[in-house]
């Protein structure tokens, strides 16, 4: 027990922030004298890494991947004012904008990747090519994520053993932080253990869901189709049930690919929680979504009574981007129909659930022409939620041809339905190249129409990443800001 305990400090020793990292003391001798020796602490070491990832989603997942688009509205008050984020009034001040829990993240991978493949016989084969599949695994979400919110950012791929590897790292392009990424997922695939199974944790399913998220975000449709058919190959996940809120709030439903398990003991209150359902008006679904939702759907859309408080149409008023609506509710990971104090405390953060790799397989299918195909997986989805089947002839064009973008429209707005609120929304916008043209006409038309005032409309490509920390490029003369922040 002690030197499980000994691993993990020396995990967050050797994963402090990008900047203090240059000044630990080279720990090759200490690490190999004292570590990497066993399996318990390779599995001890990666662990550690789950730490960091946490930390990321409680500073950033809200105003990462959900303020900045059109599915929520932000207060102008509090420490964290939302509105700036939703407004796109970005500034190196806001706590969001530090990258450090995820370099944590990617130096408990270095020093895995560096270590797993000298340690020897102490483990069967397949368990070291496993483990070591689920650091180059690590190492690439870090970077993905990384990517997608700050665009170029410092690329450091290796651990510091020596006073010689200690340097300040520069901003990288975000096409080589994207070679790495897919040479990371191709060396993970190349040594998973298929057999393997997890929820909490690293598992083949986590692997092919990133690798075919990854794929469609660099436009490669047959390796979308191609790792998500590998995906269902594991028999391990399916569509379950029609009670939405079970499949959301239950990570052990067969939808789950990978979830953050959550203890309030260990971890603190689901800030990510907390704040949509427990924070009165911080952050609140936008009138828009809850209209939009209904005409789509209707009565027959089991997720929308689900996912939100479909009472509190009427808290919405003329005015209300200036006077915030009270109590409008998104209960999804809540267990019953509200979440009160005890329930919030331990809901977990699901990352990637089936459905949300069935919508990116449909994509890629309707990208690459197999129109019936990306139909097919749609209404997967459709049926789950209530909803009648689609059909290839509601998408014909006079001629007899099909309109492959209305079927695109369609997906991505089952999108916006089945995954709201967890994160994908504002990446799908990105990688669609829809950004400019939705966000524009939602400050125009929707935020504009309710009262809202002094948004900054996307012009320019750099507006899609953050700004870094100040603090990070006080302490490093060598990082440059992003764009024109």
């Amino acid at each position: 027990m002690k030197k499980i305990v000994g691993i993990f400090s020396l995990v967050l020793l050797m994963s402090s922030c990008l900047n203090d990292f240059l000044e630990i003391e080279p720990l090759n001798t200490v690490s190999t004298e004292i570590y990497w020796k066993t399996e318990n602490d390779v599995r001890a070491a990666l662990n550690a890494g789950y730490v960091p990832l946490k930390d990321a989603y409680k500073k950033g997942f809200l105003n990462w991947y959900e303020a900045r688009s059109d599915n929520f509205i932000g207060s102008s008050g509090g420490t964290n004012p939302y509105q700036n984020v939703c407004f796109n009034k970005l500034t190196a001040a806001l706590p969001s904008c530090d990258w450090n829990a995820w370099y944590k993240l990617v130096s408990v991978a270095n020093y895995a990747i560096y270590y797993i493949p000298r340690m020897g016989e102490v483990m069967a084969e397949n368990r070291r090519d496993h483990l070591l599949s689920e650091a180059y695994f690590l190492r690439a979400y870090a970077y993905f994520n990384l990517y997608k919110i700050w665009g170029d950012v410092p690329l450091v791929s290796q651990p510091v053993l020596k006073k010689s590897d200690v340097y300040k790292p520069v901003r990288s392009s975000k096409e080589s932080i994207m070679e790495l990424i897919k040479g990371d997922l191709s060396e993970a695939t190349r040594l998973v253990d298929d057999s393997e199974t997890e929820l909490y944790i690293y598992s083949p399913g986590a692997l092919y869901a990133l690798c075919t998220e990854v794929a469609m975000w660099n436009g490669d449709y047959d390796g979308a189709i191609g790792y998500s058919q590998r995906l269902y190959d594991l028999n391990v996940y399916t569509l379950e049930g029609t009670d939405f809120k079970k499949v959301c709030a239950d990570p052990k439903t067969t939808d789950n690919i990978w979830t953050l398990k959550w203890s309030y003991v260990l971890d603190g209150a689901n800030s990510i929680v907390t704040t949509y359902v427990n924070s009165g008006n911080l952050l609140v679904p936008t009138k828009e979504i809850l209209e939009k939702w209904k005409e789509w759907g209707g009565a027959d859309d089991v997720r929308r009574p689900a996912t939100l408080d479909t009472t509190k149409i009427t808290a919405y008023r003329d005015n209300h981007i200036v006077r915030m609506p009270v109590g409008c509710q998104i209960w999804k990971w809540s267990p019953g129909e509200r979440l009160g104090e005890t329930a919030y405390r331990d809901c977990y953060i699901p990352i990637y659930r089936l459905a949300d790799i069935v919508l990116l397989r449909a994509e890629a299918l309707n990208r690459k022409g197999d129109y019936q195909g990306a139909i097919d997986e749609m209404n997967k989805v459709r049926r789950r939620a209530g909803l009648a089947e689609r059909l290839l002839s509601d998408y014909t064009v006079s001629g007899g041809g099909v309109d492959w973008l209305r079927i695109e429209d369609d997906i991505l707005q089952e999108r916006q339905f089945e995954l709201y609120g967890g994160g994908k929304r504002w990446s799908d916008l990105m990688r669609t190249g829809r950004l400019e043209s939705v966000m524009n006409a939602f400050y125009d038309g929707y935020i504009t129409t309710y009262g809202g005032r002094g948004f900054i409309r996307y012009t320019e490509e750099w507006q899609r990443y953050w700004p870094v920390s100040q603090d990070i490029l006080n302490e490093n003369d060598k990082l440059v800001q992003t764009g024109n922040y």
